[in-house]
């Protein structure tokens, strides 16, 4: 890593004696938090489908009957599923029907994205910028301290929490 330039240094010993003097808000993850849409491992297809279009959202989240986390199910997943189909079923290919026959034999835990990545309702929201940021996470669950999933942070929430700032 290079080091810091004079305007860095002074830059950071400035936000630092504003941050003490003005005692500004640690905004977290708590903060940027909505209501998690949840799935069990045995949903159906089906039941995806519908909570996706429901709820009007790209992603739920798969846990366990304890609430555990377990992983998420993106509206992209659903689509790679389809384009496996196009390219390999020939009904598909030939018709154009037949895309939901894949799902009838699929359950939610068979379709998770399973990442290890949570943050607690305390982790400094810079944290969870970074991880909302990267590549594939539409959702980062937030755990208590039993690894219950109480809530999910999503690029949107995270904006509505940061507007005023």
């Amino acid at each position: 890593m290079s080091e810091l330039t004079d305007f860095q240094v002074k830059r950071r010993e400035h936000a630092e004696r504003l941050r003490s003097e003005l005692e500004v808000k640690q905004l977290c993850a708590k903060d940027a938090m909505v209501k998690p849409v949840l799935l069990y491992p045995d949903d159906t297809v089906k039941k995806i489908l519908k909570k996706l279009e429901k709820e009007h959202v790209n992603a739920c989240i798969v846990v366990t009957k304890e609430k555990k986390f377990l992983g998420e199910i993106s509206d992209n997943d659903i689509v790679r599923l389809f384009l496996q189909q196009v390219k390999y079923e020939p009904l598909v290919q030939l018709l154009n029907i037949g895309y939901r026959r894949e799902f009838l034999h699929k359950s939610a835990i068979s379709m998770i994205n399973k990442h290890k990545s949570f943050v607690r309702a305390d982790t400094p929201i810079n944290k969870v910028i970074k991880l909302v940021g990267k590549k594939g996470f539409e959702y980062v669950p937030v755990l208590n301290e039993n690894d219950k999933v109480i809530g999910v942070v999503t690029p949107s929430s995270i904006i509505k929490l940061l507007k005023d700032y």
